[in-house]
Parts: C-alpha cells; sequence; structure tokens
C-alpha cells in the first residue's frame, strides 16, 4: 500500500514510519522542514518531501491511502486538546478528495476532560477536522489517543468509542502502531475510536471493534 504520511517528523510519525516500512508498505513522509528529510529516508520512508500543497497533489493521486497526524496535541498534565490548522487540515481533505484516495486515518485525541457543552470546545472548534473527515467521501477512521508516553510500546491496548479516564496514556510507540494496524482493519472503517494503553492486542482490538 502506498501511504502519504503528514506529519511524519513528529515523534509519532518517526514511529509510524518505520513500522509502515516494516510492513513493506511505501511511505511518502511529509515534513515541515527540509532539514528532516533525510532522517526520515533513513527511518525507511520511500520518499520524503516538505510540505507544499501543489506538489503534493501528483503523491496523493498515487497514493492508496493518507495517515494525518499534524493539528493535534494532547497536553499531558491537562487533560486539554489543543487543534491547530484547520485549514491545512480541509486543504488535506479536499486534495485526498480530488485525487481518488480511498483511506483517510486521521490521529485526534481523547477528550475525557471536556464535555460536549464546554465553551472552549466551540471557541476553539475542536471537533471541526473530526467533522470535516467524517463528511468527506473518504473511508476514514479518527484515532483519538490518550495522553503520550516515551514508554516503549508493549502492543496492548484498550479501545473504545468512548474513553472516561482522563489521565489515560498511550506510548508513541503504541499510537503508532494502532494507525498503522487501522489501515486496513474493516471493522474500524468509518468511525471514531479512543485508544489508551491496555491489555488487548492492537490488532485483535482494532479486528473486534
Amino acid at each position: 500500500m502506498k501511504v502519504i504520511v503528514i506529519g511524519a517528523n513528529g515523534d509519532v510519525g518517526e514511529h509510524v514510519i518505520r513500522k509502515l516500512a516494516d510492513r513493506k508498505h511505501e511511505a511518502l513522509a511529509v515534513a515541515a522542514n527540509e532539514n528532516q528529510i533525510e532522517d526520515l529516508v533513513k527511518l525507511g520512508a520511500a520518499q520524503a518531501i516538505v510540505y507544499d500543497e501543489e506538489k503534493l497533489i501528483p503523491y496523493l493521486q498515487a497514493s492508496d491511502a493518507v495517515i494525518y497526524l499534524t493539528g493535534v496535541n494532547p497536553k499531558k498534565h491537562t487533560g486539554k486538546t489543543v487543534m491547530v490548522d484547520h485549514q491545512s487540515i480541509s486543504d488535506i481533505i479536499q486534495l485526498a478528495q480530488k485525487s481518488n484516495v480511498r483511506r483517510f486515518v486521521m490521529m485526534s485525541a481523547v477528550k475525557a476532560e471536556e464535555s460536549e457543552t464546554d465553551p472552549s470546545r466551540k471557541i476553539a472548534a475542536k471537533d471541526l477536522p473530526e467533522d470535516m473527515l467524517k463528511a468527506a467521501n473518504l473511508v476514514y477512521t479518527v484515532i483519538r489517543i490518550g495522553q503520550l508516553t516515551d514508554n516503549p510500546g508493549n502492543g496492548t491496548i484498550t479501545l473504545s468509542e468512548k474513553i472516561h479516564n482522563r489521565k489515560a496514556e498511550i506510548s508513541r510507540e503504541d499510537a503508532a502502531e494502532v494507525l498503522v494496524e487501522s489501515l486496513d482493519k474493516e471493522a474500524v472503517f468509518h468511525s471514531t475510536i479512543e485508544a489508551a494503553s491496555g491489555d488487548t492486542p492492537i490488532s485483535k482490538a482494532l479486528s473486534q471493534f
């Protein structure tokens, strides 16, 4: 599978690139800066480019899937979620549709401490990226992750429609595994799921969702 990873230069993105390469997928890493390109290729990306919407179009047209990692920051110790750059997300979703990309996986964040009526959610339009993806003509999966840690991945998670534990955590490595494993798991197509550390093997948790 040819997969474009947008935000590949982040800590989760680097794990995603490695795991795609391990599974013999062809990964195009999209980074923020030129000085990140060489490292991403060393991690296993078939190719790496700096983010540029116009230059991205031919790559999208030749790809099967997008993993979108930018635009979310699960803030440890606060439980709050900060969504950024909604226009960029909107543009990528539109380009993916026009390019006939079938699969789109977006990393978001567990919103355990934020009620649906929390005024800050409306002010920051924190749900907007997810809503845009759900409305698109794409086979989407939104994966909301718990607070990220640097712990080694153990390959097991808790998967739910809603995780209520405000302290739920997940390692960056396991978060990346969930993103990559979800690409071909039909059980999570057109779904929003929340993931944190747990006891169920990642592949099994996704297949049985």
